[in-house]
């Protein structure tokens, strides 16, 4: 590298007339709406900031643009630097490399090699060894109509999260397998195309699993898949009996019933500060939009 450094980023250009405005995800969960040159980040005094390129760079997992027409998105799989520098443009920072601090408070250069580095003095002088390392990934760009940004990417952005693992085994050749069945799934029928198990985990006691149901949509993402759902558990898994069900908290480490008893209760009967009480009825559950429930079951 030369010039001090170098600044490697991904960059589409599209017609979408955004008006300064693209969406970002919050931890691959809730869009978030960026307005370039936000006057609310930069200050009043500032609506043009000293750094129009880093003051608009936001960290993403999921990052699109759109208008009444067209939609355009794109999808990675590890967070990445992303912005909107100027209309119908979107671009995600691959790597960054210098030569000379930033003075951006890690009192380094950012200066990555694949070998590593020396000691620092006064043991050594701190040189790195070997080539710059090298950054893979995928970028995975989804296309829609206007409005339809937040809708298009949610499905992608779980396939991401939720990819399918491949096992591999050996075997003599002409060795009959005997397999007996050529697909296998834990469910009786198919979840709603907005519902997704997050995590199936077996817990220490016999036939006892922890579930996590999340809800893939947020509010006014889609007409119909953005809608609240109820699941009935026990109709969930083959050729076993739900027996019991209790609601734990988000983390499982205690039940969601004695948390309620216990925490402090703000007046959430109005406006937008309605939250979602406990609502495990005869094994039945609903999830609103964006909604993680978990559940502590026992199978037959």
């Amino acid at each position: 590298i030369d010039d001090g450094g170098k600044e490697v980023v991904s960059k589409w250009t599209t017609s979408i007339a955004n008006d300064g405005q693209f969406f970002t995800d919050s931890n691959g969960r809730e869009f978030q709406k960026r307005k370039r040159g936000d006057h609310n980040v930069f200050g009043p005094d500032q609506p043009n900031s000293d750094e129009p390129v880093s003051g608009n760079y936001y960290p993403v997992n999921s990052i699109f643009i759109e208008d009444t027409v067209h939609s355009f998105g794109c999808v990675v799989d590890r967070s990445q630097g992303g912005a909107s520098l100027t209309d119908g443009t979107l671009e995600l920072m691959i790597q960054r490399r210098t030569l000379y601090d930033d003075a951006r408070g890690v009192g380094e250069p950012l200066n990555e090699t694949d070998i590593g580095i020396t000691p620092n003095p006064p043991y050594d002088n701190a040189e790195r060894l070997g080539e710059g390392v090298i950054v893979k990934g995928h970028h995975r760009m989804i296309v829609g109509k206007g409005g339809s940004g937040a809708s298009k990417m949610r499905g992608v952005m779980d396939s991401v999260f939720s990819q399918p693992h491949v096992f591999v085994a050996s075997a003599p050749s002409g060795t009959a397998i005997p397999f007996k069945q050529a697909t296998l799934s834990m469910l009786q029928t198919s979840l709603p195309d907005n519902i997704m198990v997050i995590s199936f985990v077996a817990l220490g006691e016999e036939n006892t699993y922890l579930i996590r149901l999340g809800h893939q949509y947020g509010p006014n993402e889609d007409t119909s898949l953005s809608r609240q759902v109820e699941i009935d558990l026990h109709k969930l898994f083959v050729n076993n009996k739900l027996t019991s069900v209790q609601e734990k908290t988000l983390s499982g480490n205690q039940m969601r019933a004695d948390w309620e008893a216990r925490r402090f209760q703000w007046d959430c009967t109005k406006g937008d500060y309605l939250l979602s009480r406990d609502n495990l009825r005869d094994g039945r559950v609903v999830l609103k939009p964006l909604e993680i429930r978990t559940y502590e079951i026992v199978l037959s």
